[in-house]
């Protein structure tokens, strides 16, 4: 691939790093009506979800969701994001950002395929009968895990979150390539 188009990619991915970081931060400057300084990771891996009751994680979930939805995410995905997010140490906010940016460990090109297994053309049957299929919901589980994983790496070897972000982004199979 050309160096001039790798540039291109990683100054994208970097932008979307730092949308998210943004998007994320405002988000926290809202809630609690001042401004937040996220001067460590561990509110960002988590934190707050520690300490939460039962009815708290629930009333969280359903809000995250919610907006996920007014934004044009699929409530499956939002409570699929929330779920993986949770058990992968980070906080749902952040991950919800994360894919509403579409920022992720992206498949390797021509390794993965969910195309139908029915030949396009059959003698008696139709092209109209095999619709494309869905998103496959394995491949999509992998690579929320995958970028949820990547992303608390770099926030527990890092302190400085924005570094963090910026390796995050640079790393050679993160693109922004949708969930």
């Amino acid at each position: 691939m050309d160096e001039p188009v790798q540039n291109e990619e990683r100054r994208v991915c970097r932008m979307s790093a730092e949308r998210v970081l943004h998007a994320y931060r405002e988000r926290r400057r809202q809630l609690r009506d001042d401004e937040t300084f996220l001067g460590s990771p561990e509110v960002l891996l988590g934190g707050l979800e520690r300490d939460l009751t039962e009815h708290e994680v629930t009333r969280r979930r359903d809000e995250l969701v919610e907006e996920g939805e007014a934004r044009g995410m699929p409530r499956e995905l939002g409570e699929f994001v929330y779920e993986v997010a949770r058990e992968e140490g980070l906080d749902p906010a952040l991950a919800f950002e994360l894919v509403l940016s579409g920022l992720a460990v992206c498949p390797p090109e021509g390794g993965v395929s969910n195309a139908t297994t029915a030949p396009a053309t059959d003698k008696y049957l139709p092209t109209w009968m095999f619709p494309p299929s869905p998103p496959d919901r394995v491949l999509r589980e992998r690579k929320l895990h995958l970028s949820f994983r990547r992303l608390r790496s770099f926030l527990e070897r890092h302190h400085d979150i924005d570094e963090a972000f910026r390796r995050f982004a640079d790393e050679p199979d993160v693109g922004v390539c949708g969930y």
